[in-house]
């Protein structure tokens, strides 16, 4: 990345208005449906097209990082975006531009331009004020104006410089009416290179009234169609001082460019290649770097023979400007952390106002809320189209203040540089340093991907980075440009039995977050939604599936221009992989052996409150089947699932049984004296939980529960370690009271000596053979535990696992796992296939069968 040391960042205030009817404009490429449009707030749509613009990527341009709701007033935004202190204007102020200069200022410009174009987005709002500098560079800014205000329609006001707006667009204000055409820019373009060629801004010349009364001038004295040469003149009088010498081929291009009609204006693509051959015949280079005297280039020459001394300067540079060598967004995410907020800081500079709701109170309401007078009152604020900068001042210190080796990057050499790994999620989610570090060290994984993917687990393993949580997510889920071309292939335009019940779950999606509020969101989900059921035909649609891509569309939003192939590839994995089977039609056998085993997991982890369940007849059914088949995404808040799912992409798919065990234990003490019907209300409505503490819990609960223990035959085959045991029924499932596990995993238990077994054979079949520290206790209808109780108890504080044996059928081993269980103990399991599964492997023992 390029080096860019004087990078700021700057906001426009934009107030939205529901107001306006919607006669023209943009439309809404995000819109599922007219209702979805009509229903929510300019400030919503506004939201949901901000991803758009922060996708797009050119040199020429101000990259926009983020649209933030205000807080204090009511429909209002702000948009921050790369800045940089000098512009055009300001510098066309001081210090006249060689041709030279022009032409590549020029060249830049219009490049951006097409790049815009090219992308479906017309600027609307141009001006050489909205140009800056970047250290060689060109950067222009404002561009997403028009099409963040849904084309002026959910703001006040033109999204229009008056000194540049064009002819067509003027006329159709004067019917109240706005629209942009791509040969609307293409004139506003052309006045900001009259404006370098004359040496002076129209702004400087005449006010917005008389600009007007030029424009309107030129219209009717233009010469072969075009406005250029009574603009000429007008300047000539007004400026009489001001020198005007206009190269012949330049003179020919912007006579073009100034045409009245918009049909006969050049495309910007055209304009580039006209100026690609001047810039040729002047002898000059098509090089996007800009000399002049107050800018240096930061494009310095490679010299291979540079001393130690000159590197060590160089890296020292690096290392006081981390901002100039990181991405804007991720700058401005740690100038979040530095304690700045942009809300405040416009509150204390006055660009808005926080007025007491007393003070706003009209003076006469009536019919449907509609208010008049002290109207000055409830307007905190104004749509303004300058750039406040903001203040960076406090991100440089903190960063200069951070140990330099913290930014030194050496996997080989030093495995973690920071002791702040052990922190909370929430205490390093908010410090300045450590993200510095973290999101340095994920974005070189991110780059080396796939060559250090073992390595790129182990740093998620501690924590991901909020910024880099999309791109984390698709490598885990092995997301490759070749599984987002399935999505290109697919139909998501015709009518599915779906579409009906789609239409009725995507708008209550997750409608708390802002951007899944937005109609752009509901569109796009819904294209996931139907890529993914016309891609599985073998699958239906459940209640609950858009919850569980709700969260890959927000992480990947940026990413979605008119496709929604990442967020659509990472669906189809992520349900591959820790949901196979879920959403078959009759899905009834999945969901009820998943919750079956859930039940049993928590017999092995929690046999109390397993057996004060059981008793009242609270079972998984009513309350865990939306946990487990949107993978908490239907009952947990995004920004509290994103930490559980950075953890469960590590793991195997059984790791969601773990998840639901740890929320089951921090509901415990309310659960466990709790009636059916308040057991019932408490699920319906969960409390706020601890999701560090959920995540903490169900990783313990991972690592000492036996691989086995989670066996399904519906499950996928991403999983810890190949599981073998006998499938059972679902009634025979729900006959156990405890999970099963199978003869490797009690072997591993055995030979570190971390398991009690309990032989239940008849004495006469225990002498003939039997393990070693195996206890006997033949089973009796009414045989008490009290010949093993102590066993057990010591197992029980040891934190042993419990082992019942049998024989191969494991009938009587179920029946006294049950008794031991409804009396409390936990970690107990049977042995699937009993003593016999053992006998292939008896030279590990010291016995003979």
């Amino acid at each position: 990345m390029n080096r860019r040391s004087d990078i700021d960042f700057g906001v426009v205030t934009l107030l939205g208005n529901d107001d306006v009817q919607r006669h023209y404009g943009i439309s809404e490429i995000g819109g599922s449906s007219s209702s979805s449009i009509s229903s929510s707030t300019s400030c919503t749509r506004m939201v949901g097209r901000f991803p758009r613009l922060s996708s797009l990527s050119h040199p020429n341009l101000c990259s926009y990082i983020q649209l933030i709701r205000s807080t204090t007033v009511d429909n209002a935004v702000f948009l921050v975006s790369e800045h940089y202190k000098m512009s055009l204007a300001d510098y066309l102020q001081k210090s006249r531009l060689t041709v030279e200069q022009i032409l590549l200022i020029s060249r830049s410009l219009i490049s951006a331009i097409n790049y815009l174009h090219n992308s479906n987005i017309v600027l609307g709002y141009f001006s050489l004020s909205s140009v800056f500098f970047c250290e060689g560079t060109i950067q222009l800014g404002q561009y997403g104006l028009y099409w963040i205000s849904g084309g002026g329609t959910d703001i006040d006001g033109c999204v229009a410089s008056p000194w540049y707006i064009s002819p067509e667009r003027l006329q159709a204000l004067l019917f109240k009416r706005d629209f942009v055409l791509r040969s609307s820019d293409v004139w506003a373009f052309g006045i900001g290179l009259f404006e370098l060629l004359v040496g002076v801004t129209l702004s400087e010349i005449w006010g917005i009234k008389q600009i007007f009364a030029v424009i309107a001038t030129s219209f009717r004295k233009a010469v072969n169609g075009s406005s250029l040469h009574p603009l000429l003149e007008a300047v000539r009088i007004a400026r009489p001082n001001v020198d005007i010498n206009i190269q012949s081929e330049l003179y020919i291009l912007l006579e073009k460019i100034l045409f009245i009609q918009p049909s006969k204006r050049p495309k910007a693509k055209e304009i580039l290649k006209c100026l690609d051959t001047i810039l040729e015949s002047c002898g000059g280079s098509n090089d996007a770097s800009i000399k002049t005297d107050n800018i240096l280039s930061a494009n310095c020459k490679k010299n291979y023979d540079l001393q130690v001394s000159d590197l060590k300067e160089q890296l020292n540079g690096c290392f006081e400007n981390f901002c100039g060598f990181r991405s804007p967004k991720e700058s401005f995410y740690l100038w979040t952390l530095s304690g700045s907020s942009v809300e405040n800081i416009l509150l204390n500079h006055g660009i808005i106002r926080a007025n007491s709701p007393v003070n706003m109170l009209p003076h006469v309401v009536f019919g449907d809320c509609c208010m008049f007078g002290n109207d000055s009152s409830r307007r905190c604020c104004f749509t303004n189209f300058r750039i406040f900068q903001l203040p960076t001042s406090n991100l440089r210190e903190r960063l200069q203040n951070i140990e330099k080796k913290q930014f030194v990057v050496s996997f080989e050499l030093q495995k973690d540089l920071n002791a702040k790994s052990e922190l909370s999620l929430i205490v390093k989610e908010k410090d300045i340093e450590y993200q510095a570090r973290r999101m340095l060290v994920l974005s070189h994984l991110i780059e080396a991907y796939p060559f250090k993917q073992n390595l790129l687990r182990e740093e998620c393993a501690i924590d991901v980075p909020p910024l880099h949580r999309g791109s984390v997510w698709a490598m885990l889920l092995n997301v490759t440009s070749c599984t987002e071309e399935r999505f290109l292939l697919l139909d998501t335009f015709q009518d599915h039995p779906s579409d009906r019940q789609l239409m009725v779950d995507i708008p209550r999606c997750h409608q708390y977050d802002e951007l899944m509020a937005s109609p752009t969101a509901h569109f796009k989900l819904k294209r996931i939604l139907k890529a993914w059921l016309v891609a599985h035909p073998n699958y239906v649609y459940w209640q609950g599936l858009d919850s569980l891509a709700a969260p890959f569309l927000v992480l990947n939003f940026t990413n979605l221009l008119l496709i929604a192939a990442r967020a659509f590839s990472c669906l189809d994995s992520f349900i591959a992989m820790y949901l196979h089977n879920f959403f078959l039609q009759d899905n009834s056998p999945v969901i009820q052996e998943y919750l079956t085993v859930f039940y049993h997991l928590l017999a092995f982890v929690d046999a109390e409150l397993y057996t004060y369940l059981t008793n009242m007849d609270f079972f998984p059914e009513l309350f865990a089947i939306p946990w487990f088949l949107t993978c908490f995404a239907h009952v947990l808040p995004l920004h509290k699932l994103f930490h559980v799912w950075d953890v469960l992409l590590l793991l195997d798919s059984s790791f969601p049984l773990f998840v639901g065990l740890a929320i089951m234990e921090q509901l415990r003490q309310r659960l466990i004296s709790a009636s059916f019907n308040d057991a019932i209300l408490l699920f319906s409505d969960l409390p706020d939980l601890n999701i560090e503490r959920i995540v903490q819990e169900s990783q313990a609960i991972y690592s000492f529960v036996p691989p086995s223990c989670t066996f399904r035959s519906h499950a996928s085959t991403h999983l810890r370690e190949p599981i073998l045991l006998k499938p059972y029924s679902i009634d025979l499932l729900k006959q156990c009271h405890c999970p099963r596990i199978s003869a490797e995993d009690f072997i591993r238990l055995f030979d570190r000596s971390l398991c009690l077994i309990i032989d239940i054979r008849t004495q006469q079949e225990f002498s003939h053979g039997s393990l070693t520290g195996s206890i006997n206790y033949p089973y009796g209808d009414n045989e008490p535990l009290d010949m093993i109780l102590t066993a057990l108890r010591y197992a029980q504080l040891a934190e042993h696992v419990i082992v019942i044996v049998d024989n191969q059928l494991c009938q009587r081993a179920f029946l006294v796992a049950e008794r031991c269980v409804l009396s409390g103990f936990n970690r107990l399991c049977v042995l699937d296939g009993g003593i016999e599964c053992l006998r292939s492997k008896q030279h590990r023992f010291q016995c003979s069968f």
